[in-house]
């Protein structure tokens, strides 16, 4: 028996079940990015694009593996150079990297950073120009809410390697010296071992952009096969039985 699949013959519904999750794992293996911006937003804001983008790579990134959000709600006040953030998760930095939990440019957050997680108070200020967040276990996906980005001074950018160094923009739409804005930033890598993930808000190299960071979303464990594959192959692998119990009752 024969199926046409693009064109092509597949002599067998084996053939074609290893087809189509040959096909499945290649189509989720593409960089997906996922970003939102709101201009001018504070603390206590509906950020309307951010969120949508933040639920978006939640949903996307829920199909690959389990999600894990940290806050540092729980996390020492004050200055650090290299913090465990959370259980195999280490954020680290040159000097000007610190837990807050007021805004340090309270006449004007929106231009410096401040907490996203609602009912919170804490996040990271970054005034150092890099942080690095690195896991334990790879990731396969990676998101964080920004607060205060302005590409007055630079253009705020993610960057991470999975065998190719990968470089994420920060949409900066219309930021300047007095227009700040909160982003969401994400991305998907699907198949790939991601150990670390670099924001970098001093890519000029003459003026660093102070930036708060909150939300961060990672990988905790590998999800089962997406289901939406999973029904694929188990209704091609079906078919395979009925047809092979059909050619046995011929013999």
């Amino acid at each position: 028996m024969r199926f046409y699949f693009g064109g092509h013959v597949v002599k067998s519904l084996a053939r074609l079940v290893w087809l189509a999750t040959f096909c499945g794992a290649y189509a989720f293996s593409a960089i997906v990015s996922f970003t939102g911006e709101d201009l001018n937003a504070g603390p206590g804001g509906t950020f309307t694009n951010s969120n949508a983008a933040a639920a978006s790579f939640t949903t996307a990134a829920s199909a690959i593996g389990t999600v894990g959000t940290i806050t540092f709600e729980s996390a020492p006040l004050g200055a650090f150079t290299s913090l465990a953030v959370a259980s195999g998760v280490t954020a680290s930095g040159p000097s000007g990297l610190s837990i807050l939990n007021t805004p340090s440019f309270p006449s004007a957050p929106s231009l410096d950073g401040f907490n996203t997680t609602p009912g919170g108070a804490q996040y990271i200020e970054d005034q150092a120009g890099t942080i690095t967040f690195t896991f334990a276990t790879p990731t396969q996906f990676f998101g964080a809410y920004l607060t205060g980005l302005q590409n007055y001074y630079a253009q705020d950018l993610i960057t991470f390697s999975d065998g190719t160094t990968e470089v994420i923009d920060a949409p900066e739409t219309g930021t300047g010296s007095g227009t700040g804005s909160v982003d969401f930033v994400g991305f998907t890598d699907a198949g790939k071992s991601i150990s670390s993930v670099t924001i970098t808000s001093d890519t000029n190299g003459v003026g660093t952009d102070y930036i708060g960071i909150d939300d961060v979303e990672y990988q905790t464990s590998t999800a089962p096969e997406p289901a939406s594959m999973g029904l694929v192959s188990g209704a091609l692998v079906g078919l395979l039985l009925v047809y092979r119990a059909k050619s046995v009752k011929r013999v």
